[in-house]
C-alpha cells in the first residue's frame, strides 16, 4: 500500500491500482523516437500485474507493530514481502513465460542494495538477521529466470525475446514505468528524474525529465508516448492519521473510508533532447 501524509489525514493507494496505472502507460509506449517494446502484449502484461501478489494482503491490510500506523510498501515485514511477490511471479508463470520473467526480475532488483536510494525499493529495510532469507529468495529467482529463459529459447515463436540487449530494454522500460506511476502516487507535486530509460534495443538511453505544472499535471520531454497528452486516474482512500488500538480498530476505518478518483495529466515538453549513446 502506498500512503501519503496530507495534514490529519493519510491517503491511502493500493499497490495493484499503482501497477494498473503502469500498465496504462505501458500501453501507451510507442512513437517515432522510442519503438514500442516488443512482445508487446507479454510486456504490457509484466507492467500491469508486477504487483498483483498484493492483492491478497490488500483485503486485509496490516498495522506496524512499533508504530500502530499501516505498513506501507516500504515497511511490510520481509518475510510478507518475499512470500508475496513469491505469489505473485507464481501467477505469472502459469500465464505468460516472459512476463513472468520480467517481474521475477523486477523482484530481484528490489533486493538490490545498489538501487536501496531510489523509492520503493525494499533492500535499506531489510535487517541484518535476514541476510540469509533475502539471499536464498534471490538465488531462487535467478534459477527460475534461466529456466524461464530456456524454455522461452526452447520454442522457435519467442527465442528471440530473450536476445540480451532486447530483455533488458524491456526490464529497464519495466522499472521506468514503475517509477513514473510511483511518482504520481507519491510526490506528483514535485518535478523529478527517471534516469537511464531504453530508448531502443541497441543499448541507446535517456533521461525522462518530469517537471509539475501545478493540479496533478505533468509535462515530460523526451516523450515514449503515441499520444501527446495522457489523462488517467487511480483509486485513493483517505483515513485519519492516527494510532490505532488493534488491527480490527484499523481494519474497520478502512472499511468505512469512501474510494476516490485522483486525476493526473502527462503531456509532451518540446525541448532539446539529450541521450546517451551506447558504445560512445
Amino acid at each position: 500500500m502506498i500512503i501519503r501524509e496530507q495534514g490529519d489525514q493519510l491517503l491511502l493507494i493500493r499497490q495493484t491500482d499503482h501497477a494498473f496505472l503502469a500498465g496504462f502507460f505501458a500501453k501507451e509506449w510507442g512513437n517515432e523516437e522510442f519503438p514500442r517494446p516488443e512482445p508487446f502484449e507479454s510486456f504490457c502484461l509484466a507492467v500491469a500485474e508486477h504487483d498483483n501478489g498484493w492483492s491478497e494482503w490488500e483485503v486485509r491490510p496490516t498495522l506496524d507493530a512499533k508504530t500502530r500506523q499501516p505498513h506501507t510498501f516500504m515497511s511490510i515485514p520481509t518475510e510478507e514481502h518475499i512470500a508475496l511477490y513469491q505469489k505473485g511471479i507464481e501467477r505469472l508463470v502459469k500465464a505468460d513465460h516472459y512476463a513472468a520473467l520480467l517481474v521475477s526480475m523486477h523482484c530481484t532488483g528490489l533486493y538490490d542494495r545498489a538501487r536501496a536510494t531510489i523509492p520503493g525499493y525494499s533492500a535499506k529495510y531489510v535487517k541484518s538477521t535476514e541476510t540469509t532469507l533475502v539471499a536464498d529468495f534471490v538465488q531462487r529467482l535467478r534459477l527460475q529466470q534461466l529456466r524461464l529463459k530456456v524454455d522461452l529459447r526452447a520454442a522457435e515463436a519467442t527465442k528471440n525475446w530473450v536476445v540480451e540487449g532486447a530483455l533488458k530494454a524491456n526490464f529497464e522500460r519495466l522499472e521506468a514505468l514503475d517509477r513514473l506511476s510511483l511518482h504520481l502516487c507519491l510526490n506528483p507535486q514535485e518535478d523529478c528524474t527517471i534516469d537511464a530509460v531504453p530508448q531502443d534495443t541497441l543499448g541507446n538511453e535517456v533521461d525522462l525529465d518530469l517537471r509539475s505544472e501545478g493540479d496533478n499535471v505533468l509535462t515530460m520531454a523526451p516523450y515514449p508516448f503515441k499520444r501527446e497528452a495522457l489523462e488517467v486516474s487511480i483509486l485513493a482512500r483517505r483515513i485519519p492519521k492516527r494510532i490505532y488500538v488493534d488491527e480490527l480498530d484499523f481494519e474497520k476505518t478502512l472499511a468505512q473510508a469512501q474510494y476516490f478518483g485522483i486525476k493526473f495529466t502527462v503531456r509532451a515538453r518540446k525541448t532539446n533532447v539529450f541521450s546517451r549513446v551506447a558504445n560512445l
